[in-house]
Order: structure tokens, then C-alpha cells, then sequence
């Protein structure tokens, strides 16, 4: 089998009316990368990553492919086609190099750019692998079980939202059959903050789970504060407590200080990363996002170095692929998800065939490869194509 063509698609929704913002950052906007992966048998991969923006406009009204979405067009495809899609790690290692041989900072992108276009690449060349097999990626990757458990991330900041609003969307949620819900927090003073979290385990009680989430918007004291606080609360996770330039030594600090397990390493772009929060950082959950960077191959690789740690993992954004990692491991802990289609139309418009949560459980489909089928219509309207 040979790679006969690698085709980046930026797909981007319009701006939301009402922003959401975490500790600090604003979300204006979604879009996702798609990258298929062709091959002379014809079996077509389909691959995924998100982070920023990956078209620009010209003056002329015309959308254009940029970022990761043009690397995979200027720079990793050329490398690719020709190659045998089923040597994943030979790829993976070859794509890599291009972010510390002589010469990388001449090639036109960014080491996160190279990063999260090879992680949309890699997950195409295992959606490859799953359909030459004939079984799903989960299976193929080890079938631990089928099903995953979920939690819904919501609780954002916007404007003109109470705490009452607050309560009513955790309701919600639990209505739907959640189980677990996490909440941002970080953006308001720690007291404020408190609040709305005792309000929402009020409203929500006991038997339901609650994480929150601060998006690396504390200084190591005020999140140690913050934690004491919150400890009474019952909280499953306290995600990302500290600024990113202390999030190695002083998340330990915050983890000894508090009860609350320490979730982190999303923003992990490699192994490297991830080891250094395993051994120095005191996580006890792993949040590593292979469609942000690197891909399945990575997280592979990151899921046995957390095994060794007793650290679980709870994958960070697209369940539609992290999925299949956490249901092919026995150290898959819970998936996040975004059933909101205000706050994540990728899951509601972008695929016609994909995995069903029901129960707060995300049932594996038993079709080779991802089991994804596309959305065309989606891919025509929100598409800019390279």
C-alpha cells in the first residue's frame, strides 16, 4: 500500500454571539483540521487536530489554508507520498525530525505547527491501519472494553451569566444523564469562585461528580488557597491550577499542599513534556491531547509511562478519537466531551456516522479504523481545503 495524496481541510464555524471564557482566554470561535490521507488501495484515513486558526481571508474575499493546515500541504506532504501508510512509527519519527534536524527553523512553521500538523496526519495513518485490519482503532490498540465514562465540560464564563444561569446549565447537564461535570474557574476572585461551585454541588448533589478546571490562571499560592477551599467541596480533579511558566515545579507544590487529585498535560506537546509532569510535577491524572500534538503514536507512549506512575488517563478534546485510546487501555479513566452544539459545533455537525453518549458513557462503534464517516455538507459549507 502506498500514500498517493495528503488533503488538509480547515473547517471553521462562524464567531459565537456570546464569547467563553476560561481563567484568561477567550473562545470566539471553533475550527477543526481534517487531513485525509489517500492510497493507491483505496482506503482513505481521516485525520484531526485543533489549536488555533488555520485559514486566513485575502483582501479579495478569498479563504486560504495557513498554519498547521499549510504545513501539512508545503511541508509533510511531500514527504509522504510514496510511503507505505502502515509504518506509523518509521513516519512519525521521519515527520518528527523536521523539528530539530539542521535547518528546521528554514522550513517555513513553527515547532507546534509541524506538532499538530503531524498529529492530524498520524491519526489518519492509524484510521488507515484500523481499516486495512477490518477492526476499529480501539480494538487494534488493545479492545480493554467498549465503552468509556464521560464528563461534560461546561460552567464557562459569559457575559451576563449568573450563578443561578450556572446552576441551570449543571441541571441540565445532569438531566441528559451526565454524571460528571467540569467546571472552569480562575476568571473571578478565588471567593467568588468558591461560590459558584458550592452552588453548583447544592444544586447538582452528592452522587455527581465535579472537576474544575483553571486553565493555568493561578500563581502557585493563590491556587494552593483556592484548593483548601475547595477541598470540603468533594471535588474529582483540581485541572491546570498554576501560570504556564511554573507548571512543572510549582504544580508539585500545589499538590502537596492539597488533597485534590492534580490533572494536567494538555498543553504537553510531546513524551518529554508529559514525563515531566509524571515524575516532577505530581499529576496523578494525564490530560495529553494527541490532536493537538504529535498523535496517536505519542500517546501511546505516554499512556505506558502512566501506567508505570499509577496515573489514569483523561484525554483532553475529541472524543471522537481520544475515544479509542481510552477504551484500548486499562488506565483510560474518563473522556471529556462537549455536547453543547453552542459550544462545540465540531461534534454536532462534522461527522454523519460517530459514537453515541448516552448514560454519561460513550459506546465505541465496531467499524474498522475510527468509524467516523464526514459530514459533506459541513465539509462544503465551513470547508477551505488546501
Amino acid at each position: 500500500m502506498k500514500i498517493t495524496d495528503v488533503e488538509p481541510i480547515v473547517v471553521s464555524w462562524p464567531p459565537f454571539e456570546n464569547s467563553f471564557w476560561t481563567s484568561l482566554n477567550r473562545i470566539g470561535q471553533v475550527s477543526e483540521l481534517v487531513v485525509l490521507v489517500h492510497t493507491d488501495e483505496g482506503i482513505i484515513g481521516i485525520g484531526e487536530a485543533h489549536g488555533g486558526s488555520m485559514h486566513y481571508i485575502d483582501n479579495t474575499g478569498v479563504a486560504h489554508i495557513s498554519g498547521a493546515g499549510s504545513t501539512v500541504t508545503d511541508i509533510l506532504k511531500p514527504l509522504l507520498i510514496g510511503e507505505n501508510p502502515l509504518d506509523n512509527e518509521r513516519l512519525w519519527s521521519k515527520m518528527f525530525g523536521l523539528t530539530y534536524q539542521k535547518g528546521w527553523s528554514q522550513i517555513g512553521a513553527t515547532r507546534q505547527q509541524i506538532l499538530a500538523a503531524m498529529a492530524a496526519v498520524d491519526i489518519a495513518l492509524w484510521d488507515i491501519k484500523g481499516k486495512a485490519a477490518n477492526m476499529p482503532v480501539w480494538r487494534l490498540l488493545g479492545g480493554y472494553r467498549n465503552t468509556v465514562p464521560c464528563y461534560v465540560t461546561g460552567g464557562y464564563y459569559q457575559d451576563g451569566k449568573t450563578i443561578d444561569d450556572l446552576t441551570a446549565e449543571c441541571k441540565s447537564y445532569v438531566e441528559t444523564g451526565y454524571n460528571a461535570i467540569k467546571l472552569k474557574i480562575g476568571g473571578v476572585s478565588v471567593e467568588e469562585d468558591v461560590d459558584r461551585v458550592t452552588a453548583v454541588r447544592e444544586a447538582v448533589g452528592p452522587d455527581i461528580d465535579i472537576m474544575v478546571d483553571v486553565n493555568e490562571g493561578y500563581d502557585v499560592r493563590t491556587a494552593i488557597r483556592a484548593a483548601r477551599l475547595l477541598e470540603p467541596l468533594d471535588i474529582r480533579w483540581l485541572e491546570e491550577p498554576v501560570h504556564w511558566y511554573d507548571r512543572i515545579e510549582g504544580l508539585r507544590q500545589v499538590a502537596d499542599a492539597t488533597t485534590i487529585p492534580i490533572a494536567s498535560g494538555e498543553q504537553a506537546l510531546t513524551r518529554w513534556d508529559a514525563r515531566d509532569l509524571l515524575t516532577r510535577g505530581g499529576i496523578k491524572i494525564m490530560q495529553f491531547d494527541c490532536t493537538r500534538s504529535a498523535g496517536i503514536t505519542e500517546v501511546l507512549k505516554i499512556a505506558g509511562m502512566c501506567a508505570a506512575q499509577n496515573v489514569n488517563l483523561a484525554l483532553h478534546h475529541d472524543p471522537q478519537v481520544h475515544g479509542h485510546v481510552m477504551a484500548a487501555l486499562p488506565n483510560g479513566e474518563i473522556l471529556e466531551t462537549f455536547p453543547s452544539a453552542a459550544r462545540d459545533p465540531i461534534w454536532a455537525e462534522l461527522f454523519s456516522v460517530r459514537p453515541e453518549i448516552v448514560n454519561s458513557q460513550m459506546t465505541l462503534l465496531d467499524r474498522p479504523g475510527w468509524g467516523l464517516e464526514l459530514n459533506e455538507d459541513t465539509l462544503e459549507k465551513r470547508g477551505v481545503r488546501g
